[in-house]
């Protein structure tokens, strides 16, 4: 076990070495990147002391070096418009985006799973057929369709706050992260359900299956105890990996509801054209991507102990 996650480890520092590599030629190696360009004025000051932190006037491989140290120890440049550090900006709004991850991941499973388990064990049902038409027409929507009839028909409705908020007003957080995570959640629900009832039904056609049921087990410890373990193995590995692009920040949800995470600061770096954040933003989400990716992997192994002897 330990050489699997020894491997895994090595496999996801090559992943992140070179995408911060093909990052930096993308930023630094074409031109001044802090350079006003267009209708974006940089600040002189700004533009000096981003210069001075990424070590422009040195060698491009010694600017790479800088900023691999840079990405180490945070210090991702100063933002043009409030002349803050990029790194306290991440900061900010970083927590929103976990939490608008995990709500939605919650959801993912609450209805992907329960939905999948149930279209399998009653297979050829009216819930069957009826989980897989309503997934397979979930699945053909687009994410920011459904956020924009949330938002013309749900925001400001019940416990869904209005959209934009009036000024001054304060909403919790649990109130303000369900349009954006039922958004999210509904595709990715849809693909969890088909995917766990493919899962299932194989798994329920093994012969440690049959010889549970003829060793007289309730269907109810079949199921959640001998086949669940199996089937969900492939659920486990896309919500892992379904985490991690939600963690590098869901821009079009985020933008259309005004969530203020990652994705929302990516939109309006974008729209300005804030390049020290539009970098750090892709950097972050590549690593969050990465590192869960690498989690999962993990937990696939102890949940199968097969994959460590690939």
């Amino acid at each position: 076990m330990g050489k699997f996650i020894l491997r895994r480890i090595g496999q996801a520092v090559l992943v992140v070495l070179a995408t911060t590599l093909l990052v930096f030629l993308g930023t630094f190696a074409l031109g001044d990147p802090f350079a006003s360009t267009g209708d974006r004025q940089v600040p002189p000051a700004i533009a000096e002391q981003n210069r001075a932190i990424f070590g422009l006037d040195k060698p491009l491989y010694q600017q790479y070096f800088t900023y691999l140290g840079n990405l180490a120890t945070g210090n991702l440049g100063v933002e043009y418009d409030q002349r803050r550090p990029v790194a306290d900006m991440l900061i900010d709004v970083l927590p929103n985006t976990v939490r608008l991850a995990l709500v939605a991941i919650l959801i993912d499973v609450i209805i992907g799973v329960i939905a999948g388990i149930i279209a399998a064990v009653k297979r050829y049902s009216f819930s069957d057929v009826l989980v897989t038409v309503v997934s397979t027409v979930a699945i053909g929507v687009p994410t920011f369709v459904l956020g924009v009839v949330f938002l013309a028909y749900l925001a400001g409705w019940g416990p869904f706050p209005a959209v934009p908020r009036p000024f001054g007003s304060e909403v919790p957080w649990y109130q303000e992260v369900l349009l954006p995570a039922f958004t999210l959640a509904i595709v990715d629900a849809a693909f969890v359900a088909r995917l766990m009832r493919g899962s299932m039904l194989e798994v329920l056609r093994a012969d440690y299956i049959r010889t549970a049921r003829a060793k007289g087990l309730s269907e109810r410890v079949v199921i959640g105890k001998h086949a669940l373990r199996n089937s969900i193995i492939p659920v486990v590995t896309y919500l892992g990996v379904s985490l991690g692009v939600l963690l590098g920040g869901a821009l079009i949800t985020e933008s259309i509801f005004q969530y203020n995470g990652v994705g929302y600061l990516l939109f309006r770096a974008i729209a300005g054209n804030n390049v020290p954040i539009i970098a750090a933003v892709v950097v972050f989400a590549v690593l969050a991507f990465v590192v869960l990716s690498l989690i999962v992997d993990i937990l696939y192994a102890f949940l199968d102990p097969r994959i460590r002897l690939d």
